[in-house]
C-alpha cells in the first residue's frame, strides 16, 4: 500500500491520478503557489504540508514510498529562456536530490517537458540520470503523448521512474498507450458560452469561414491575422477549433486530438481557443477534459489563475497508467 509525497504539486494532478489505485495513499505535499492552494484545499479538504521547497527540513519529512514531482519545467521548455539549472526554478531539482538522499524512498516519479531530454544538447538530462544512479536508483524514462491516454490534447512530456537497487525492478516497462488516440469531438461541452468571444471575433469566424472578404473587415486586420496560418488536415472551418498564436491563427480539426494546452492561454479569453460553431471560447469544463480532470473538479480561484493551473498541471489519466506499472512491481516483490 505505497504512501506518496507530492513536490510541486500543483493543484494536485499527481494525487487524482495516483489515488486512483488502490492503496495508494499521499501523505505530504509541497507547493510554493498560494492560489495552487485555494484549489487543492477545495478539492481534497487539505492545505499544502509546505509551501517553499528550499526551507523544507528533510529531517521532519514522514516515510514514503514513492517521491513525486512534476518540477518546474519553465526553465528547459522551448517556449522559455532555456536556462535550466541557472534559472532558480531548475535548481528546484537539487533539492529533491537532497530529499532523496535523505529519505530514499523506493521509487522516484518525476514529469517535465519533453525538451527536458534535449535541453543544453542532453548535458542536463544527464546529469538528471547519473544523479540518481549515484544515488542508488536505476532508472527508466519515457516521453509519452497524453492523447494515447484517453486525453483529447497531444501533450508530449517526458516521464522519469527510479527504483532503489535492492526493488528488483528488472520486469518494469512504462506503458506507451492504453487508448487510440483521443480526439476532441466527444469532450465537447456543448452550449456552455461561459467565455464568450468579442465582437472582433465574430468578424473573424466570417472572415476564416468565407462568409465575408478581408476588405469588408470595418477595422484595420493585423497581418497575422489576415488569413489562417495553418489549416491541419480535414477541417470543417465552421465546426473546428482556432488556435491563437502569437505568430498567427490555426485551423485544429475537433477529429484530433488539440495541441498542447499552454500557460499563454488568457483567463480574459484573449488567447483561449475558440470553437468555431458555437462562436465562443473554450469552457472551463472543456479546459478540465483537455487535461484530463475530472468534470467535478472545483475552481473558486478567478478563471485566470484556473486556466493556469491546469496549464501546469500533469495530466491524471497519464499518471495513474505509470502508477499501475509501478504498482506491479512494487507488489511483485518477494
Amino acid at each position: 500500500m505505497p504512501r506518496f509525497a507530492e513536490f510541486c504539486a500543483g493543484i494536485g494532478g499527481f494525487r487524482i491520478g495516483l489515488e486512483r489505485i488502490d492503496g495508494w495513499e499521499c501523505v505530504y505535499t509541497n507547493e510554493i503557489d498560494e492560489r495552487c492552494q485555494i484549489t487543492y484545499r477545495d478539492n481534497f479538504n487539505e492545505d499544502f504540508s509546505s509551501t517553499d521547497i528550499f526551507e523544507i527540513d528533510v529531517s521532519q519529512l514522514p516515510d514514503f514510498d514513492v517521491l513525486c514531482a512534476g518540477f518546474p519545467c519553465q526553465s528547459f521548455s522551448i517556449a522559455g529562456k532555456r536556462e535550466g539549472f541557472e534559472d532558480p526554478r531548475g535548481q528546484v531539482f537539487f533539492k529533491l536530490e537532497e530529499i532523496i538522499e535523505n529519505k530514499n524512498p523506493s521509487v522516484i516519479f518525476l514529469e517535465n517537458v519533453a525538451n527536458l531530454v534535449r535541453h543544453n544538447r542532453g548535458e542536463t538530462f544527464g546529469y538528471i540520470k547519473k544523479s540518481l544512479k549515484r544515488l542508488g536508483y536505476k532508472v527508466s524514462h519515457n516521453i509519452l503523448d497524453s492523447s494515447y491516454f484517453g486525453v483529447p490534447q497531444k501533450r508530449p512530456r517526458v516521464y522519469i521512474v527510479a527504483f532503489r537497487y535492492d526493488i528488483n525492478s528488472n520486469e518494469f516497462e512504462i506503458t506507451e498507450r492504453v487508448t487510440n488516440r483521443t480526439t476532441f469531438r466527444e469532450f465537447i461541452n456543448h452550449g456552455d458560452n461561459s467565455i464568450p468571444i468579442s465582437d472582433k471575433w465574430q468578424t473573424y469566424i466570417d472572415l476564416y469561414t468565407g462568409n465575408i472578404d478581408i476588405e469588408d473587415v470595418d477595422f484595420e486586420v493585423p497581418k497575422t491575422r489576415k488569413k489562417l496560418e495553418r489549416i491541419g488536415s480535414n477541417v470543417d472551418l465552421n465546426d473546428c477549433i482556432f488556435q491563437i498564436r502569437s505568430s498567427g491563427i490555426r485551423a485544429v480539426s475537433i477529429d484530433e486530438p488539440l495541441p498542447t494546452f499552454a500557460v499563454s492561454n488568457s483567463g480574459g479569453g484573449a488567447m483561449i481557443p475558440v470553437y468555431s460553431r458555437e462562436r465562443r471560447h473554450l469552457n472551463l469544463t472543456e479546459m478540465k477534459r483537455i487535461m484530463g480532470f475530472p468534470d467535478e473538479f472545483i475552481f473558486t480561484v478567478a478563471r485566470t489563475h484556473a486556466i493556469k493551473q491546469l496549464a501546469n498541471a500533469v495530466c491524471p489519466p497519464v499518471i495513474t497508467s505509470i502508477g499501475r506499472d509501478i504498482d506491479i512491481i512494487l507488489n511483485n516483490q518477494e
